[in-house]
């Protein structure tokens, strides 16, 4: 192995670390929390950047770091959105009901409902794989 790729393995060993929230041999503690919270919340802004409907989530940046925290990066953001809307459906808190709706209507399993969202009834329907609604759903 030559120096180049020894150097990349401890580099994307410490990174791994930070981003599971430990703190690696020799790194300051304090430091290292602050730093892998700041590496989980780029993950997770990557991953609304793709599924913009992940912002819809209750708590859903509470919910996105402890996913981050607890799940090793993947591939992408893709791969991380799709992989967070997996682990919310296996870990569902009582008010998750309408956004999983809304998955389900981006994921083409339903085609029209009514959902809640920030205390408004929102008609929502998917069409050629965007989702549509009346109001308009909140940013």
């Amino acid at each position: 192995m030559s120096a180049r790729d020894e150097l990349a393995a401890r580099q994307s060993g410490v990174v791994g670390e930070l981003l599971r929230g430990r703190t690696p041999e020799g790194f300051d503690e304090l430091r290292s929390r602050h730093t892998g919270r700041i590496l989980a919340m780029k993950r997770v802004d990557g991953m609304t950047h793709v599924r913009p409907e992940i912002a819809l989530l209750p708590r859903w940046r509470d919910r996105a770091i402890a996913f981050v925290l607890a799940t090793p990066a993947g591939s992408c953001a893709h791969w991380d959105a799709e992989m967070f809307v997996e682990w919310v459906r296996d870990r569902p808190a009582a008010d998750d009901g309408d956004w999983v709706v809304l998955d389900d209507l981006r994921a083409g399993r339903r085609r029209i409902a009514t959902v809640e969202m920030a205390t408004r009834r929102h008609l929502v329907w998917s069409r050629r794989g965007r989702l549509h609604a009346l109001p308009a759903l909140p940013n």
